[in-house]
């Protein structure tokens, strides 16, 4: 290793963190300990950086799912990558996991070496800077109905996915990775963002014409162009949160974009769009005017 990097195991029981801490040690890692979940934001958000955090699920007072909720919204750690090493073993619970923004699961018992290859994968050098156009798609209820119905759910899942990657594929995008539902896509145009998002939306909305409503898929889509940290496969940063957190300001079905990508787009493609205001997006200072795209009258 070239330089030290430094781990940080969360977890309220003694005999695993001792566990880890000597192998990961034997490895070359520093290690930081923490036995709850204040305790682990306190390092997380502290002025040492941490390269990965290695967190339990199942603590006393502040759970692994509240922590990775509050390191995804810090402006300080949102990027570290975070392992669940966990005894929650079935599929919703890895399902949850991901979604929740952990860039890895392993449940327990498990063998070092399986966790160890995957803290390689995520410790990397420095990310590189780039300026992209983010897509983010959500597909509508999905949670719920993997708690009512799972193996259907699950279907409507590949059907979705199978339709998603088929227009990024056809519109020269990166699919950088899923979470859970979600797909987080990069796009060196904004153009071509635009004509994917379009594409899927009407695409479901032909696939979801007589189809009973149980078995209808509705997604949301969320566009933004904006600076970007890359490492490791993966992208973080401004223009990730703010796509990201566009999503929800779309009803089932719609497209919404920031300003940023309308000053791009609106001369290049023929589409009509609706403008919501300047909303307010949490722990982003600027704001960008958000417009809904018109689908049915694009071209």
């Amino acid at each position: 290793m070239d330089e030290m990097k430094t781990i940080l195991v969360v977890d309220d029981m003694s005999p695993i963190r001792n566990i880890l801490r000597f192998n990961l040690e034997k490895e070359g890692y520093s290690v930081k300990e923490a036995s709850n979940g204040e305790k682990a934001l306190e390092y997380a958000l502290g002025e040492n950086p941490l390269d990965l955090i290695i967190l339990d699920i199942m603590m006393p007072q502040m759970d692994g799912y509240e922590v990775i909720r509050q390191l995804r919204e810090s402006d300080v750690a949102r990027h570290i990558p975070v392992i669940f090493l966990t005894a929650k073993a079935q599929k919703k619970d890895v399902l949850k996991g991901i979604e929740t923004g952990a860039n890895d699961y392993v449940v327990k018992p498990f063998k070092f070496a399986d966790l160890h290859s995957k803290i390689k994968k995520l410790i990397g050098m420095r990310p590189d800077r780039a300026l992209a156009a983010i897509m983010v798609t959500d597909i509508v209820g999905f949670s719920k109905e993997m708690e009512n119905n799972e193996e259907h759910a699950y279907s409507k899942l590949l059907i979705h996915n199978e339709m998603i990657r088929k227009n990024i594929s056809k519109n020269k995008g990166e699919e950088i990775k899923t979470i859970g539902d979600a797909f987080l896509v990069r796009f060196n145009s904004a153009v071509d963002a635009v004509k994917a998002g379009m594409n899927i939306q009407r695409q479901l909305s032909k696939y979801n014409r007589h189809r009973r409503e149980v078995d209808q898929i509705w997604v949301r889509i969320g566009i933004h162009i904006g600076d970007i940290l890359i490492k490791d496969n993966d992208v973080f940063g401004n223009g990730v949160n703010i796509a990201s957190k566009i999503v929800p300001l779309a009803e089932p079905g719609d497209i919404c974009i920031s300003g940023n990508v309308h000053n791009v787009v609106k001369g290049s493609i023929d589409i009509d769009v609706s403008s919501l205001g300047r909303k307010e997006l949490k722990n982003i200072e600027d704001s960008p005017e958000i417009f809904k795209i018109l689908i049915d009258s694009g071209s």
